[in-house]
């Protein structure tokens, strides 16, 4: 796998928000998110800018793991970029990582376009679909993006895990105004998930613009019955690598 960084810090967001976490970040994205202010995601290194060359570069398993085990978390979260583009290593990575400490709770962060066997070692799937608000107009990237971005059938399995009990699944979705709610709607009734495993977050990269939209964002929460959740490490450290 392809490490961008791993770092000791709290999950900034969704269910498990202020959780002290040992976190994974993969290197590259299959999507290219930017949003209708200019914004691109959070991680721009990992997907626009991915740079191998400042990255941790393609470490083993057992290395992580020896990083891991440093801290006395229970909580891992991989995330990206995009961790699912590397399917039988994060399959192989959260096996490893149970087996090193068997109360290991895993969240694996996804935007949901690849659903692989790594999902029966986690113990929450956060999944972010990203809506038409987080297409790259007039980029390079924009046609790929926009066919991508939408995977109802794998949609629809990460869901089934649910229902099964096979996994913990959370909707995170970034929001950036009312018209966002009908494409969650749509997504919904094409998926099944309940509107209490859905997290509206508002859209942002600076403490300034989670202020701005944050009472919108909890507005659509209370009209739609879907939980708010913030962005606990923007607000405490800035949008900065290693938090």
């Amino acid at each position: 796998m392809k490490i961008s960084e791993l770092f000791y810090s709290v999950q900034g967001e969704g269910k498990r928000s202020g959780r002290p976490s040992f976190f994974i970040r993969t290197n590259h994205c299959n999507l290219r998110c930017r949003f209708p202010d200019g914004n691109l995601c959070d991680t721009s290194y990992t997907s626009w800018y991915p740079d191998d060359s400042r990255n941790i570069g393609e470490m083993g398993v057992e290395n992580i793991i020896k990083e891991y085990l440093k801290f006395k978390s229970i909580d891992v979260v991989i995330t990206g970029g995009e961790p699912t583009m590397y399917p039988d290593e994060l399959s192989y990575l959260c096996e490893n990582l149970v087996r090193a400490n068997r109360n290991a709770f895993i969240t694996i962060e996804t935007n949901g376009t690849n659903f692989g066997d790594f999902v029966n070692h986690a113990g929450l799937i956060s999944i972010s679909p990203k809506l038409k608000s987080s297409v790259p107009k007039g980029t390079e990237f924009e046609m790929m993006h926009e066919k991508n971005r939408v995977n109802i059938e794998a949609f629809r399995k990460f869901n089934s895990l649910m229902k099964n009990n096979i996994s913990d699944v959370q909707w995170k979705f970034v929001y950036t105004g009312e018209s966002d709610i009908e494409e969650i709607r749509e997504i919904q009734s094409e998926t099944g998930f309940e509107d209490s495993d859905v997290y509206l977050m508002p859209e942002g990269i600076t403490a300034a613009d989670l202020d701005k939209m944050r009472a919108e964002t909890i507005e659509a929460c209370k009209r739609n019955n879907f939980n708010y959740t913030d962005r606990l490490h923007i607000l405490a450290w800035g949008n900065k690598r290693g938090v």
